[in-house]
């Protein structure tokens, strides 16, 4: 392999890293509320739908 590709094959495990590493640290503050919802959902349909809007405004309420 020539040591252009390699260096291609490194910043790309890098950047594969990095991207692990963000859905390690973001996925439970992500699917949590996803699975509090369904279960509700799973208890009674319509409680299910109405928790999982207000955790979409909450997160829409928390972006810049």
């Amino acid at each position: 392999m020539a040591k252009g590709g390699r260096k291609r094959g490194r910043a790309a495990a890098g950047r594969a890293a990095e991207a692990a590493g963000f859905c390690l640290r973001a996925g439970p503050g992500v699917v949590g509320p996803f699975l509090v919802a369904y279960g509700l959902w799973l208890a009674w349909a319509p409680l299910g739908f109405v928790v999982l809007g207000a955790f979409l405004l909450l997160a829409d309420r928390r972006m810049p």
